[in-house]
């Protein structure tokens, strides 16, 4: 499966390269460099992120002192990133592969060095690390911080060397794998072949040899780590990745090729099959683990890792066709959980929340209208009644709030009126799911003023144009809108969405996902379920000039279900459903008539675009 999503890069290898992990974010170029980039910090915010501190500005090497200078490729994969280094003068060929393993503050790096030579070898390596450790509040002068110097040693019981920052209690570490001995240590002023990146770091240097075969190979292991409040965390931490390296990288890949076969989308257009699909790693890349077993998004990297911040709505929902809807329900108990923590007023939640839980804003009405709306978009994609019981008691706070702050329902301001009318709706499936009374809800939404169309064409971003083109059943327009979003990435990062109203230092938006995903599972895919009621409202289409397509392995409720579409005529296609339980029916609209039919394991049938 991974190997499905293996690029090569050649050429833009200046672009922003992004390795990332649930506990850290590495991000550089795909030169292999580390490029000083970002506004938030201006040029602060590439290096190795550990949470919401930053460990260091990038790590060098030299081989038989040769600087790696800069890549001659770079291969992108889910999990690992890999640079090759032709050393043709020197006879080698070298490989640096990079993964940050899930719970942990750091990243691990493997040399692969090829002996191109037909005797063997001893290759000394110099790995050099430039530290940077600090935090976006104490580098902007907030919470009374300060960054002081950062300090290091070299300690040859634990052959590793340690840094922290001479201010704050933030500790970093990195070293080799236990059976690479430090041949020496050093504390250079510049990093040799490269210089010094700007701030208040230092360089600890660290010298190994490797012997390797006549036409052999030979590998070892490195490890960075940081963001720890005491040295002794530093060792814990440098201790479980040399001992579990292998089996870390082992775990990662099952669980990222368990994740990539859901919702696995075959398209005959590579640019969009390669956005749906990415979709997923990027979704994972910007899912964070917090204290306690929360988990929660981040709005985008690098320059605001911050959570729930702006999008963060439509940024998770867009996980739910992707298979991430039980994500999705830990996002949201995490929301409640941060927002009870920090004794919001009843209905009210937080917004803007750093990696360590410091809620920086409180949400509005709009935000409490649109957690209710979410709650309601996981059931219908889920049917689980139990989250729906779990969800009650927040829900019915936010729904007081909006009456509150909107005169019973009877003074929506404009702004924010969709959003309650997504509420309402949702407050209503809510109730009947739980065998309580949604009368008032349902009354409460008769009452508002009718939608009101979208606004004209010409006046929306280009994830609204799509959305609308997809409600009109314009799926030609709607992929060309779609395309034009796809070519608006950055080179290198394959699939990548950054959204109409991104910064220029983003990288990635969570929130752009739900513009490509949303419109091309209702609109093209044509699924809308309602796993609580075991129904799936299909209304599929084939864009002029495909052959067809397929969604396979789709999570709803319970069950697994295939999507497939075959062209039978220039203007019709057949039209599969494959449901893994039984129970399920799929209404339909054909000639004009909505019709009903029992899913039997599959159902099929033609339909004109």
């Amino acid at each position: 499966m991974l190997s499905t999503y293996k690029v090569y890069r050649y050429d833009h290898m200046d672009a922003p390269c992004v390795t990332a992990g649930r506990g850290a974010v590495l991000i550089g170029a795909h030169n292999g460099l580390f490029p000083e980039i970002g506004s938030t910090v201006p040029g602060e915010m590439g290096g190795l992120w550990a949470g919401e501190r930053k460990v260091c500005d990038g790590f060098f090497f030299a081989i038989d002192d040769v600087p790696l200078r800069e890549a001659d490729a770079c291969q992108t994969q889910p999990v690992v990133t890999a640079f090759h280094y032709r050393m043709q003068k020197e006879e080698m060929h070298v490989i640096r592969r990079q993964f940050i393993p899930d719970g942990v503050g750091g990243c691990v790096i493997e040399l692969d060095v090829e002996n191109l030579r037909n005797a063997p070898r001893m290759v000394e390596v110099s790995f050099t690390v430039r530290t940077d450790i600090m935090s976006v509040a104490a580098a902007l002068g907030e919470e009374g911080l300060d960054l002081g110097r950062d300090v290091g040693e070299y300690d040859e019981r634990s052959q590793a060397f340690y840094a922290r920052d001479s201010r704050n209690p933030w500790h970093a570490v990195w070293g080799a794998d236990s059976k690479s001995r430090v041949l020496a240590s050093d504390l250079p002023e510049t990093i040799y072949g490269f210089g010094n990146t700007q701030g208040k770091g230092i360089n600890g240097r660290l010298f190994y040899r490797m012997r390797v075969g006549a036409r052999g190979r030979a590998t070892m292991r490195l490890f960075v780590a940081g963001g720890y409040g005491s040295r002794s965390q530093a060792e814990d931490a440098l201790a479980m990745v040399r001992e579990n390296a292998e089996s870390m990288l082992a775990e990662k890949r099952a669980r990222i090729d368990e994740m990539m076969a859901l919702s696995a989308a075959a398209m005959p257009d590579e640019v969009l099959s390669r956005c749906w699909n990415w979709t997923k790693i990027y979704g994972d890349w910007m899912t964070r683990t917090l204290p306690r077993g929360r988990t929660a998004l981040c709005a985008d990297l690098p320059d605001h890792p911050w959570l729930y911040g702006e999008g963060w709505h439509a940024a998770m929902s867009a996980l739910l066709p992707l298979g991430g809807a039980g994500r999705v329900q830990d996002m949201l108990r995490t929301l409640v959980s941060i927002s009870e923590d920090t004794q919001m007023a009843a209905g009210r939640l937080a917004r803007s929340v750093s990696l360590s839980g410091k809620v920086m804003q409180a949400g509005g009405p709009k935000d409490s209208a649109l957690f209710v709306a979410l709650v309601h978009r996981v059931l219908l994609w889920t049917g689980d009644r139990q989250f729906a019981g779990d969800m009650l008691a927040q829900t019915g706070l936010c729904m007081s709030y909006l009456r509150r702050s909107t005169r019973d329902f009877t003074d929506v301001r404009m702004d924010i009126r969709e959003a309650v009318r997504a509420a309402l709706a949702g407050q209503a499936y809510i109730l009947r799911m739980v065998g309580a009374d949604d009368s008032a809800c349902i009354k409460a939404l008769e009452g508002l003023p009718a939608k009101e169309l979208d606004a004209a064409a010409g006046e929306m971003t280009l994830e609204e144009l799509a959305r609308w083109h997809g409600e009109l059943d314009h799926v030609e327009r709607m992929l060309g809108c779609l395309a034009q979003m796809a070519r608006s990435g950055l080179p290198g990062l394959p699939g990548a969405l950054r959204g109409s109203r991104a910064d220029a230092g983003t990288l990635l938006a969570s929130r752009a996902a739900a513009g490509l995903i949303w419109p091309m599972t209702e609109g093209l895919f044509g699924v809308k379920p309602d796993a609580g009621e075991k129904v799936i409202a299909f209304a599929p289409h084939t864009p002029i000039g495909w052959d067809g397509w397929k969604l396979e392995n789709v999570a709803i409720g319970g069950a697994r279900v295939d999507v497939i579409s075959e062209r039978v005529s220039p203007s019709q296609a057949k039209y599969t459903l494959r449901v893994s339980e039984p129970g399920w029916t799929v209404s339909y609209t054909e000639n004009g008539e909505t019709k009903t039919a029992a899913i039997d394991g599959e159902w099929s049938c033609v339909l004109g675009d």
